[in-house]
């Protein structure tokens, strides 16, 4: 069943949600990752697909609505209903003749069960928690999601932070500190403003935007009345407005003056804004923000400052007007590469909807030599011996790539039951050589111990950067039958027969994985 949504936002909020209420640790970070990621975002196989693979049993099922008692269902659960192009909810609970869900911000709301089952198409996806449930560095990846995304306030606030740094604090007058704190503070609304404008997805901006029921950034920020021009928005000229004044004060106080008219001279817009607003009956919050420091700004100037004719040099005038180029000068560099940054996310999705095209994968493969790995070889077998899903690793115990490979593969093996592995050692076969000694330990377990000794002794040895093989091999310790000899010289001839030059090298049922294919595509190509 592969279910598409008709918003992509929808997918990660509601997978985050339901993750959240079943209390399975995977950070926000994660979730958006993962569901990008995959071939299908987003649709109802990529919350299957990563469901899965952070060990989370789920069930997806296409039931007739008039038939169904929700008695039966269990929550949270989620359910596909249809309009707007189709959407998921998290449904809470269905009692009392109401529906109680949660919409793509988390808010709680309520829904007639009557209205819920002629809007229902009878999809829903069950899942629930158990003691392995997760994300393996949990914690590291939240620290990462963090970082992601307050990457750009940070820097806002370090730039803004070193302004004020070089303002003798001692020296100045509380009316002019408060005017550098509320141009520092116009600076970093505008910028989140701007951020807003390229990615209104980020959670950091979206939590801002949801203060309230009524707030709905988008509504307004998105409209006509936020752009002066097709290519100028009132966003970016509040940015100018704030970092130029503020560039204005630090380097050119004598400016003041004209700053003072500059001021009063932006205030009818504030009236603009709140007036469209409150005819909207729609409120964004950092808009709000804008219009109260202006008006802040202003009642400081004017408490101040008297109003005089503004009367400074031709020097002072140049550099007042340099203060206002540089912002719009770095915003011009920038915004195009902002822009272009997030354009090629769309640009992603449509080539992994090629290159995920499992028929066209499949003729790449067949269209080249195939290769048997014969028993005498003696691979490393690991996983379903029946599975129809056979990747053969060609793998060097000392490779850096190797380790990596083998444990996205281990990954694998312990969250499906349709893929079996062969593990081919490449070495130069002579007693000097570490990868021969470490090859033949490797075989000589696969051999006389069971298929989970040698799994464990695998990740073990891949594991730690630094490896000692004494150190490894107390651990595991076998007998070398002096018949390893030959199948160790059998595995080097196959390597040259089949022209391995570099490992790890993969093969699908026989067939070498080619470029532009990695491993890691291989869980969303293998039938």
């Amino acid at each position: 069943m592969n279910l598409t949504f008709s918003k992509q936002a929808n997918a990660t909020a509601v997978l985050c949600q339901l993750l959240k209420n079943l209390g399975v640790p995977v950070s926000r970070f994660t979730i958006k990752n993962d569901l990008e990621n995959h071939p299908e975002y987003p649709s109802l196989l990529a919350f299957t697909d990563c469901l899965d693979s952070w060990n989370v049993p789920n069930e997806a099922y296409q039931l007739h609505p008039n038939e169904v008692n929700t008695d039966d269902f269990t929550y949270p659960l989620i359910a596909h209903i249809k309009g707007e192009g189709g959407r998921f909810l998290l449904i809470h609970e269905i009692n009392n003749e109401q529906v109680k869900y949660a919409d793509e911000k988390g808010a709680n709301q309520t829904m007639a069960q009557a209205e819920f089952m002629m809007r229902w198409g009878g999809i829903v996806l069950l899942a629930e928690k158990h003691e392995k449930s997760g994300e393996s560095g949990y914690r590291q990846s939240v620290i990462r999601g963090w970082l992601e995304d307050f990457k750009f306030p940070f820097l806002m606030i370090l730039i803004l932070a070193a302004m004020f740094a070089t303002i003798n604090l001692a020296s100045v007058a509380l009316p002019y500190l408060l005017l550098v704190l509320i141009k520092l503070s116009g600076v970093s609304v505008s910028a989140l403003l701007l951020l807003y404008s390229i990615n209104a997805n980020n959670p950091f901006i979206q939590n801002l935007c949801s203060l309230g029921k009524k707030n709905d950034c988008n509504g307004i920020l998105k409209s006509d009345a936020a752009k002066i021009t097709s290519w100028l928005s009132w966003s970016e000229v509040g940015m100018f407005y704030f970092a130029g004044s503020l560039l204005c004060l630090i380097l050119n106080p004598a400016s003041v003056t004209l700053l003072i008219w500059m001021s009063v001279a932006c205030l009818p817009y504030t009236f603009y804004s709140i007036g469209y607003q409150l005819k909207q009956k729609n409120w964004c919050v950092l808009c709000c923000g804008i219009q109260a420091l202006l008006w802040a700004e202003a009642l400081v100037f004017v408490w101040n400052e008297p109003f005089s004719r503004p009367d400074f040099s031709a020097f002072q005038f140049f550099s007042f007007t340099l203060c206002f180029l540089f912002p719009i000068a770095i915003w011009t560099v920038l915004r195009p590469l902002l822009l272009s940054s997030g354009e090629t996310h769309p640009l992603k999705q449509q080539l992994k909807a090629f290159k995920y095209n499992t028929d066209l994968f499949m003729k790449l493969l067949s269209n080249q030599p195939r290769y048997t790995i014969p028993d005498d070889l003696l691979p490393i077998c690991l996983g379903n011996k029946d599975a129809g899903n056979v990747i053969t690793m060609v793998s060097n115990p000392l490779c850096g790539p190797c380790a990596a490979a083998h444990k996205t593969l281990d990954t694998w093996l312990n969250n499906r039951d349709d893929v079996q592995l062969k593990i081919v050692f490449t070495t130069a076969n002579h007693d000097s050589d570490e990868r021969t000694k470490i090859a033949k330990h490797f075989l000589a377990l696969s051999i006389s111990k069971d298929q989970g000794v040698a799994e464990r002794a695998l990740n073990d040895w891949y594991k730690p950067a630094n490896k000692s093989y004494e150190d490894w091999a107390v651990h595991y310790p076998v007998n070398l039958d002096p018949s390893l000899n030959e199948a160790i010289q059998k595995q080097k001839d196959w390597c040259e027969l089949t022209d391995i030059s570099f490992t790890p090298t993969i093969l699908v049922n026989g067939y070498k994985l080619q470029s532009p294919y990695k491993l890691e595509d291989l869980q969303y190509l293998l039938p």
